[in-house]
């Protein structure tokens, strides 16, 4: 009955959907009957790149989101995440399951991402700084530092970036220098939990065809979870009392020079640096108390230890969860290891050359580095479950792309091929100190070397003055290759239980210096019709593939016989649209449903004794609407919604996906909902500005989102279920007239309101941890211009 009622659903959803979009496109048409000349309200036209061309974002046949400078600094958002919270469909986390790194972005688009950080394994959406690809989630939640604007591309993007993304990309567009004049501008932001940000950014003109620009930003701010014991306790720690704080820098350096007329040279430097605690971890669940088959770890710890303890919590030798289950979202008896530990740094060379006759040929030379250390106390409480500690986090990628770009047959044809090469390493090496009863977890070698190659491109061909074809293709190359070693040291009667092993062995949890490599190919389509039914509204559809190639397993807990891999996922997506504005340009409706057939899901989970395992789960229907409605009715009022709708189910399952769960609670079924797609995401963003008399301009602003329920793991843990809320965030702005300074004040999470960002439900081992949001609140920022 269930599936019926889906398929009943999604159609009804997309008779709706064809439906608005049919009505739209036409009340559009009929308002260009009569022309009227833009005012000075008119919203904003921004200018996208999209498709590697400057082109109006209402006049880009794409469903893109695109936030500019003046938004940003409008909205004080200050880093990527907070800011991909207001596009419709997409889920931006800042912090990854059992990563315990507190800037390790887990990032979904229309319910295709991936929720593992680990370097074997390839994110689902892409993120791009200036048209360079960022790898790894490691480092991933950027600060919105010097921006021009930020592109948020739902669905398959290969046939225009060089490196391949199956779910979407997020695009971060730097401001470039300026030939003109000497500016600047210089925010100092104060508040609630200590925090102080500053931030700043200079351009100089060198010479006439010489500039460089400089900025950076300092943050810190305190964490909103803190020890539950008392200082008078011996298991007091004061580095666990500011979990979730902020302790970063970041500063970026772009040098361009205009060589010749045809040639424009790009260098850009950027450096990072983190110092703060764990994610804000806190304990949500305990089980395995006392059945080994809910739990093994925990189970252990209860038979050969739990007896002898003098800690609180143990009743008849077993482990209490009601003593170290706080049941609040800012406190944790955890005293085990914290802190996170990142520097990054990396250039970009970018040369420009304008070929004639409409062609344009760009190379991208990058390189970028990050290295650091993680440490967590995974259980969360005063014992020796799980204490996680990477101890030398290391990546290093380079990447070389090739564009030609232009225009021919008198501007009927457009298009943009490129060529790309891209070669990350990396090693991630990581102490795992479980119960004495049980053992200790070593892998002490732990290397990736991947490449890729891949060739691709697009052409629009103007069939008519109103009619468009577009075609591309791409061809993706990758080679994984993986050296580990893992060894388990036999300390207890509860390693020997799971290994069968005497105390004191060391165990190979796989064969020793196992090397182990995978090629994975594949080519990708796409195809797009786009109408003009006037110069206010453009509809179109698509079809495209997407592909995310497989990897192997980084961590293992009981000894397998060889490296656990996985193969592929792919998507098959095909999308309808509309954008439409009227006249005068003060209203803008942009509107996209789609269907995706998702296969091979790649699905994080974990299985016995606690390993976390990245399989190919089965396949997927994700079918949804995109919309974004912005209107400016009055010179002063700026009205924003935006409404994200999913209907994501799983449609087979691949044979034995369950058969490492230690209870059904952990079965992944064809019931089971997909990670991070709600079914609602509505959002709004309104300000309007006063003017005081002669003194100057206040705007009030506001804006909120609302998410229906979502799960934030594979499992659908009850620990990790997240229910509907909504989060109100206020602002007000004041701007003197003949002034070069603003003083803006605001309230964030307006309402208090707590919910889960991410988590691990860990059935293996025993122990569920989550990281909620940050609580309500204040502060206030002054900005000066010069």
């Amino acid at each position: 009955m269930r599936h019926i009622s889906v398929q009943t659903a999604s159609r009804r959803t997309f008779q709706a959907s064809t439906a608005l979009l049919l009505v739209s496109a036409a009340a559009a048409t009929a308002q260009t009957a009569d022309p009227q000349p833009a005012s000075s309200a008119a919203l904003e036209d921004i200018v996208v790149t999209a498709e590697k061309r400057p082109e109006s974002l209402q006049k880009t046949p794409i469903a893109i989101t695109a936030f500019t400078a003046a938004t940003i600094a409008r909205t004080g958002v200050s880093n990527i995440a907070d800011l991909a919270a207001k596009a419709p469909n997409v889920t931006f986390k800042f912090t990854a399951p059992i990563s315990g790194a507190s800037n390790a972005a887990s990032v979904f688009i229309r319910g295709i991402g991936q929720t593992d950080f680990a370097l074997t394994t390839d994110p689902g959406v892409g993120v791009y700084v200036d048209g360079v690809y960022v790898s790894r989630s490691v480092g991933g939640v950027l600060d919105v530092l010097d921006l021009e604007r930020v592109e948020i591309l739902r669905g398959p993007q290969g046939t225009l970036f060089g490196r391949n993304t199956i779910g979407g990309a997020v695009s971060l567009v730097s401001k470039k220098p300026s030939f003109t004049e000497a500016a600047g501008n210089l925010q100092l932001t104060g508040g609630s939990s200590n925090q102080l940000y500053l931030r700043g950014s200079l351009n100089l003109p060198l010479a006439p065809n010489l500039a460089i620009r400089l900025a950076g930003s300092s943050k810190s701010r305190d964490g909103y979870v803190n020890t539950a014991f008392d200082k008078s306790s011996p298991y007091y720690r004061s580095a666990l009392t500011d979990l979730g704080n902020e302790n970063r820098q970041a500063f970026r350096a772009d040098l361009l020079w205009e060589a010749t007329p045809a040639l424009k040279v790009s260098l850009a430097g950027d450096y990072s640096r983190v110092r703060e605690n764990n994610a804000p971890a806190v304990l949500v669940g305990v089980t395995g108390a006392t059945s080994p088959a809910d739990g093994p770890i925990v189970f252990l710890y209860n038979v050969f230890e739990a007896p002898t303890t003098t800690l609180p919590g143990f009743a008849n030798g077993q482990y209490s969860a009601a003593n170290f289950v706080t049941g609040r979202n800012d406190r944790t008896y955890a005293t085990g290891p914290n802190g996170t530990r990142l520097n990054a740094y990396g250039a970009a060379l970018t040369l420009d050359y304008a070929l004639g006759g409409g062609l344009s040929l760009k190379s991208i030379t990058a390189y970028h580095h990050e290295s650091g250390t993680f440490a967590r106390d995974g259980d969360g409480s005063p014992i020796m479950l799980t204490d996680n500690i990477d101890t030398a986090y290391r990546h290093q990628q380079f990447s070389q792309e090739l564009q030609l770009t232009g225009t021919l047959l008198d501007g009927r044809l457009k298009f943009a091929t490129g060529v790309y090469y891209f070669r990350e390493t990396g090693s991630d090496p990581l102490i795992v100190a479980f119960p004495a009863s049980f053992g200790l977890l070593n892998i002490s070698e732990d290397k990736v070397r991947n490449s890729s190659y891949a060739a691709y491109g697009q052409a629009t061909f103007s069939i008519t003055d109103a009619l468009s074809l577009t075609a591309g293709l791409r061809y993706t190359h990758d080679k994984k290759r993986f050296l580990t070693n893992q060894t388990l040291t036999i300390t207890g009667p509860g390693g020997t239980a799971a290994t069968g092993a005497p105390v004191g062995t060391v165990v190979p949890l796989v064969p020793v210096n196992s090397n182990v490599s995978n090629t994975f190919s594949n080519t990708s389509p796409r195809v797009a019709l786009d109408y003009k039914l006037s110069n206010t509204a453009l509809v179109y559809a698509s079809f495209s593939k997407g592909f995310k190639s497989g990897g192997f397993n980084l961590r293992y807990v009981v000894p397998r016989a060889a490296v656990r891999d996985f193969g592929p996922e792919k998507v098959d997506a095909f999308e309808v649209g509309a954008k439409l504005e009227n006249r005068a340009r003060t209203i803008q409706l942009n509107v996209s449903a789609f269907t995706m057939r998702y296969r091979n899901v790649q699905l994080t989970y974990f299985e016995s004794f606690g390993a976390p395992v990245t399989a190919n789960g089965g396949n997927a229907r994700i079918k949804g609407i995109d919309l974004e409605f912005k209107a400016k009715p009055i010179d002063r009022l700026n009205i924003g919604l935006a409404l994200g709708y999913l209907d994501a189910h799983y449609t087979s399952l691949v044979a034995g996906l369950n058969a490492g769960a230690t209870t059904p609670e952990q079965f992944i079924t064809l019931n089971s909902k997909l990670p991070n797609t709600p079914h609602w995401q509505p959002s709004f963003d309104v300000d309007y500005t006063i003017p005081i008399g002669s003194k100057g301009d206040l705007m009030l602003s506001a804006n909120g989102r609302y998410s229906s329920l979502l799960y934030n793991d594979a499992q659908n843990s009850r620990f990790l279920r997240q229910g509907s809320h909504a989060i109100f965030d206020a602002s007000m702005t004041f701007t003197p007239n003949g002034t070069a300074w603003s003083l803006r004040g605001f309230v964030d999470n307006l309402t208090n309101k707590r919910y889960i960002v991410s988590g691990d439900s860990n059935f293996g081992i025993g122990f569920h941890e989550a990281e909620f949001n940050r609580p309500r609140e204040y502060g206030a920022s002054l900005t000066y211009r010069f």
